[in-house]
Protein backbone atom coordinates (compact mmCIF):
# COMPACT_ATOMS: atom_id res chain seq x y z
CA UNK A 1 0.00 0.00 0.00
CA UNK A 2 0.96 3.77 -0.47
CA UNK A 3 1.02 6.68 1.18
CA UNK A 4 0.72 10.50 0.01
CA UNK A 5 3.61 12.42 1.35
CA UNK A 6 1.67 14.84 3.00
CA UNK A 7 0.55 12.15 5.32
CA UNK A 8 4.17 10.48 6.07
CA UNK A 9 4.81 14.08 7.21
CA UNK A 10 1.86 13.96 9.05
CA UNK A 11 3.27 10.48 10.74
CA UNK A 12 6.88 11.54 10.77
CA UNK A 13 6.19 15.30 12.13
CA UNK A 14 7.85 16.93 9.73
CA UNK A 15 6.86 19.53 6.70
CA UNK A 16 6.40 18.10 3.07
CA UNK A 17 9.06 20.53 2.46
CA UNK A 18 10.89 18.63 4.47
CA UNK A 19 10.59 14.96 3.31
CA UNK A 20 11.08 17.21 -0.40
CA UNK A 21 14.73 17.66 0.89
CA UNK A 22 15.11 14.12 2.30
CA UNK A 23 14.46 12.34 -1.28
CA UNK A 24 16.89 15.30 -2.97
CA UNK A 25 19.18 14.16 0.06
CA UNK A 26 18.63 10.92 0.19
CA UNK A 27 17.24 10.52 3.57
CA UNK A 28 14.02 9.59 5.33
CA UNK A 29 11.96 6.74 3.87
CA UNK A 30 13.22 4.84 1.06
CA UNK A 31 11.16 3.50 -2.11
CA UNK A 32 9.20 6.41 -2.89
CA UNK A 33 7.65 7.22 -6.02
CA UNK A 34 6.09 10.24 -7.75
CA UNK A 35 2.44 9.50 -9.41
CA UNK A 36 2.36 13.25 -10.89
CA UNK A 37 4.09 15.96 -10.92
CA UNK A 38 2.50 17.09 -7.74
CA UNK A 39 1.89 13.57 -5.95
CA UNK A 40 4.58 11.78 -4.45
CA UNK A 41 3.86 8.08 -2.32
CA UNK A 42 5.69 6.43 -0.04
CA UNK A 43 5.46 2.34 0.19
CA UNK A 44 3.69 2.00 3.82
CA UNK A 45 6.81 -1.09 4.97
CA UNK A 46 9.09 1.59 4.37
CA UNK A 47 7.68 4.26 6.23
CA UNK A 48 6.96 1.94 9.00
CA UNK A 49 10.56 0.65 8.73
CA UNK A 50 11.82 4.39 9.27
CA UNK A 51 9.69 5.15 11.90
CA UNK A 52 10.85 1.70 13.85
CA UNK A 53 14.61 2.78 12.86
CA UNK A 54 14.52 6.34 13.94
CA UNK A 55 12.54 5.12 17.29
CA UNK A 56 15.58 2.77 18.22
CA UNK A 57 18.63 5.54 17.64
CA UNK A 58 16.23 7.34 20.35
CA UNK A 59 16.47 4.91 22.63
CA UNK A 60 19.59 4.07 22.06
CA UNK A 61 20.98 7.48 22.76
CA UNK A 62 18.75 7.41 25.91
CA UNK A 63 20.45 4.92 27.24
CA UNK A 64 24.44 5.83 26.11
CA UNK A 65 26.12 6.98 29.45
CA UNK A 66 26.45 10.18 29.68
CA UNK A 67 30.39 11.82 28.81
CA UNK A 68 31.67 12.83 32.32
CA UNK A 69 32.60 16.39 32.27
CA UNK A 70 36.12 17.09 33.59
CA UNK A 71 35.71 18.61 36.71
CA UNK A 72 36.15 22.98 37.01
CA UNK A 73 38.62 24.03 38.98
CA UNK A 74 37.83 26.57 42.06
CA UNK A 75 38.55 30.33 40.83
CA UNK A 76 41.32 31.94 42.89
CA UNK A 77 40.63 34.72 45.45
CA UNK A 78 41.16 37.88 44.18
CA UNK A 79 43.44 39.95 46.22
Amino acid sequence: MAIKASEVARRIGVKTGTLGKWRRQGKGPKGWYTLSATVVVYPETEVQKFLREQQEALERRQQAPASPTPPVPPEEPKP
